[in-house]
């Protein structure tokens, strides 16, 4: 994503992007979040053609003008992994303007008031955060336009990274999952404390937690339109497990540790975003269920279809 920002740059273009530019096109295909979400909508939302070759090995070009009713377009929109290999998309663009920007640190108590302040700001403002543990909590605030505090950079390919990177150390192994919750700054308030525990008993340094805001804009699209039925969230939640490449007990200790901080987590975010596929993991079936609700049978019919023998991530 970063080198298509660069690349629109000439342009005075930009798009619905992330917090990083190193994802590629599965962070369109999986939804796609970032800080001008609240006021553009998902990437997801932004495809206006997308072309591939399905799992029975079919070539499609579909376009959201002419296909955006049919079953093929809403599963392609937030679930393509499942149904097809995707060779090319078109996305629109937005005009690029400059961000104002705030980075914070804030302790872990703070962060229930912290949310619900969020909750209450206008769309052209969002806020993310990363917990790696300890006392502190790393957050950026991005708005369109200046605020009290805040420093402008020239657009989301100037946008700083959220915490600090790593030092260098041994090949680290991860699994990422992604939370969805609606506006409730009370239920994370409920959650805090056991939070705060599992935050503390951390099995290995790489393991954290952040989050980052959407409404408004994503709000707006029907549920129908696409794979993401949480049209509803506000936050979206992700847990990092991490050990070190060929440990086994550390990798199993982490993703013990991924399920206490989901299962803590759940009252305040029930859903799932299911940005990274999971099918070797015990809580595949579980994150399907939590990420496509009631879609899911639909979306199994459609993969049935264009991928009938199973050559692609199962549902």
């Amino acid at each position: 994503m970063g080198a298509v920002l660069d690349a629109l740059l000439p342009y005075g273009r930009t798009i619905a992007a992330g917090l990083s530019g190193f994802p590629g096109l599965g962070y369109v295909l999986t939804g796609g979040m970032g800080p001008l979400s609240r006021r553009f909508g998902l990437a997801v939302d932004q495809l206006l053609e997308i072309q591939g070759v399905w799992g029975n090995g079919r070539a499609f070009a579909l376009s959201r003008q002419e296909h955006h009713d049919t079953a093929e377009w809403r599963g392609l929109c937030g679930a393509a992994p499942f149904l097809a290999v995707v060779q090319g998309v078109r996305l629109a663009t937005q005009s690029l303007r400059p961000l104002w920007i705030e980075q914070f640190v804030a302790p872990p108590q703070d962060l229930p008031a912290l949310m619900a302040h969020a909750e209450r700001s206008d769309p052209q403002t969002s806020v993310q955060w990363h917990w790696g543990g300890g006392d502190a909590v790393h957050g950026l605030r991005v708005r369109e336009g200046a605020f009290a505090g805040g420093q402008p950079i020239a657009g989301l390919h100037a946008l700083p990274p959220l915490t600090s990177p790593p030092p260098t150390q041994p090949r680290i192994h991860a699994e990422v999952v992604g939370l969805l919750g609606s506006a409730a700054a009370d239920r994370w308030a409920s959650v805090m404390p056991a939070v705060q525990q599992l935050m503390q008993q951390r099995p290995h340094p790489g393991c954290s937690l952040a989050c980052q805001q959407l409404g408004a804009a994503t709000s707006k699209i029907p549920i129908e339109a696409t794979s993401f039925v949480h049209r509803d969230a506000v936050w979206k939640p992700w847990i990092t497990a991490a050990w070190m490449a060929g440990d086994t007990t550390g990798r199993s200790r982490s993703l013990a540790w991924l399920e206490q901080l989901w299962a803590a987590l759940e009252p305040a975010c029930p859903g799932v975003h299911l940005a990274q596929l999971h099918d070797h993991l015990s809580f595949h079936q579980k994150e399907l269920t939590q990420a496509f609700g009631s879609w899911l049978p639909g979306l199994s019919a459609v993969k049935a279809q264009v991928d009938p023998d199973g050559t692609l991530p199962t549902l």
